[in-house]
């Protein structure tokens, strides 16, 4: 990808990338920025696979996540728009919403059984660190 590209300048098509991380010393220095979040259980079994998403102004096409567990997402660098929906079975029940998070916030979603899907700000980077938990 081209410099301008990764920088976002002005006539370039905004990217987003994510993947999975399982090597330990990437990981021992990824988890500098970032603490597992207090709300989880003491005695939560956390996998040894991070994944890292990072991108401007594009994320993620609605969808479902085939993950053993349950997902928490933890915004790094810059904001981020999540809209959810339910699975069509459950849609007389529950409703389509959205919303916003900034660096510190952090997403707890069952992302098995509800659709979402993610975007940047305009001109915004964007850096979140994902893992799941049991």
């Amino acid at each position: 990808m081209p410099k301008e590209r990764v920088r976002n300048e002005h006539g370039h098509k905004p990217w987003y990338v994510g993947w999975a991380n399982c090597h330990p010393d990437i990981r021992s220095k990824i988890r500098q920025y970032y603490s597992i979040p207090e709300f989880l259980p003491d005695d939560a079994e956390f996998p040894e696979t991070e994944n890292i998403f990072f991108g401007y102004e594009i994320g993620a096409v609605m969808h479902l996540d085939y993950i053993p567990r349950l997902m928490w997402q933890g915004q790094l660098k810059g904001s981020k728009n999540w809209s959810i929906a339910p699975v069509p079975e459950c849609e007389h029940v529950c409703h389509k919403f959205e919303y916003y998070v900034e660096p510190g916030d952090v997403v707890l979603l069952d992302t098995r059984v509800w659709y979402h899907a993610t975007s940047i700000p305009k001109g915004q980077f964007s850096v979140t660190l994902q893992s799941e938990y049991a």
